[in-house]
């Protein structure tokens, strides 16, 4: 078995096999640890990218919903949520691009750009379900900056629409009941 010895260290005898592997072990982790700090920096010029493209869009958005009356409420608005699974509470918060109101209903803006733009994509769906979800607009804009048009998304849950109708019916039957009280104790 071949020994090397290194210089200004005691005298340790380390096999020849055992240093090579060592030194490619460190080599391995050097590598590693300077492919890891590129791929960060390449990841944030890409993330600055995107922040500025978002951005620009958003203030080209935000042009066009004042240009055809729409008051904005908020920009950039934060709601946390909570989803309890069993007995867990999971909290989380969503963020939308703009609130806004028109005519007395609230809408919310989702400004897009990019291959997620499309009301065809499954990502884009659910984001926008949430928001409708969380914020209990009347509706949900969704401009796609790429083609410079914009689409008032509604969702016609049968949910939403049968909470209308059992909401007037109680209400119907409460004026109902307080005007046969009013018919047997005023008159």
């Amino acid at each position: 078995m071949n020994f090397i010895s290194i210089q200004g260290l005691p005298r340790w005898k380390i096999p020849l096999g055992y240093l090579v592997i060592i030194i490619l072990i460190l080599g391995g982790i050097l590598s590693l640890l300077i492919y890891l700090r590129i791929k960060n920096i390449l990841n944030s010029k890409q993330a600055t990218k995107r922040s500025f493209i978002s951005k620009h869009a958003e203030k080209k958005a935000e042009k066009w919903l004042k240009r055809n009356g729409f008051q904005i409420i908020d920009r950039q608005q934060s709601k946390p949520l909570i989803i309890k699974a069993g007995t867990t509470l999971h909290r989380y918060s969503i963020r939308i691009d703009f609130l806004v109101k028109k005519s007395g209903r609230k809408y919310v803006v989702e400004v897009k750009s990019g291959s997620q733009n499309k009301i065809t994509k499954k990502e884009t769906r659910r984001q926008l379900l949430e928001y409708f979800l969380a914020y209990q607009p009347y509706g949900i804009i969704l401009f796609d900056m790429d083609s410079r048009k914009f689409s008032e998304i509604r969702f016609l849950l049968p949910y939403f629409r049968s909470r209308l109708v059992e909401n007037i019916l109680f209400f119907l039957l409460g004026a109902l009941v307080t005007m046969i009280i009013m018919y047997l104790f005023i008159l």
